[in-house]
């Protein structure tokens, strides 16, 4: 009985392993990050940010004046920052973006918005080699923990079943 039990979760931690392992070697990687702009002293800070599609950039007004982020073409608009507060705009166009200040005209910086990386192709996901290209299609960590995952579950189960096969009463 218990070694059934035993077996049984092992089988399950065996199966999860190997779903946690092949969901990270498949899975692409792209994550949005932020950037952020600081009012001081009726200037932003850096003067020029550079970010990709789909990051999103922090105002943060250290001033007691109110500001705003304004780009002269429209595409963003942080609306109203007052003192000791922060507005967030996630940018959605490549571009270079000339902003200012709405309440102080000569409060000025740039925006560079690149475009965002395109996704791997969907055969360098699932490892497949164009010709002339070698190396393994399996990440080696992750083909390597898979085996002795499944090593050490075969080890135990035999040791299990033996123990089994003695404990069982006599008929």
């Amino acid at each position: 009985m218990v070694g059934t039990t035993v077996r049984r979760s092992m089988h399950a931690i065996t199966a999860g392993g190997m779903l946690a392992l092949a969901s990270l070697a498949l899975a692409p990687v792209a994550s949005a990050a932020d950037s952020s702009v600081d009012i001081a002293g009726f200037a932003f800070s850096p003067q020029s940010v550079t970010v990709k599609v789909g990051d999103t950039v922090t105002w943060a007004n250290a001033d007691a004046q109110t500001h705003t982020a304004t780009a002269d073409d429209g595409t963003f608009d942080t609306g109203s920052i007052s003192g000791n507060t922060s507005k967030s705009v996630t940018v959605t166009k490549a571009g270079t973006f000339a902003y200012h200040c709405k309440v102080h005209p000569t409060m000025t910086a740039t925006l560079v918005v690149e475009a965002a990386a395109a996704p791997p192709p969907t055969d360098a996901i699932a490892g497949v080699r164009s010709a002339g290209e070698s190396g393994p299609t399996w990440p080696l960590p992750g083909l390597a923990a898979l085996v002795a995952a499944f090593a050490a579950w075969r080890r135990f189960a035999r040791r299990t079943l033996a123990t089994d096969a003695t404990d069982a009463p006599d008929a």
